[in-house]
């Protein structure tokens, strides 16, 4: 007997994922670190071409200028949102934000002790991790780095889940 995982099934799996690292991490870290996952976001949906075009020809140019102190005209090319170096740079530019998120709020604020603390940590730990999932469906979709062989579920369905977010953090403040 073959068991397959639908889509809809690895993204609840993925959401309850991170509704127990924020359940772990208690409400102030996982605040924090949801303040700098929607930061990335927010960055990299508005200035990922550009920060691709920075990495990849800019700042070459700008080493090679300081380097022989000669300027040169070449012309940058230009990058649209499905070229692999855009998706490369905005994996690893959220990645970045994702990991500065944890690591300032694992610093600035205490560990969670007390019940509450804990239960209120599962709502930003599962709105971090909606936003993780759907940016990364969104922006890897859209690039032809490579080919997935897993069916990432789309943004309706991804939509649709919604609902049951919002209960989870019903029951969480019920509880709490």
């Amino acid at each position: 007997m073959t068991w397959q995982l639908t889509p809809l099934q690895c993204f609840f799996i993925a959401i309850v994922a991170f509704g127990v690292i924020g359940f772990q991490r208690g409400w102030r870290r996982e605040v924090i670190s949801l303040a700098f996952t929607l930061t990335g976001i927010l960055f990299l949906i508005f200035g990922s071409v550009g920060l691709s075009a920075f990495v990849y020809y800019k700042l070459p140019h700008a080493i090679a200028t300081l380097m022989s102190g000669a300027q040169s005209t070449q012309s940058t090319p230009n990058l649209t949102a499905d070229d692999p170096k855009v998706a490369i740079t905005t994996s690893i530019a959220f990645l970045t934000f994702i990991a500065l998120g944890y690591l300032v709020s694992s610093k600035v604020m205490p560990r969670a002790t007390l019940a509450p603390d804990r239960l209120w940590g599962i709502i930003p730990g599962i709105v971090s991790g909606y936003a993780i999932l759907t940016f990364f469906t969104n922006a890897l979709s859209k690039a032809s780095l490579f080919q997935l062989n897993v069916n990432t579920p789309t943004q309706s369905l991804i939509g649709s889940y919604l609902l049951v977010v919002f209960i989870i953090i019903v029951v969480v403040v019920i509880l709490a």
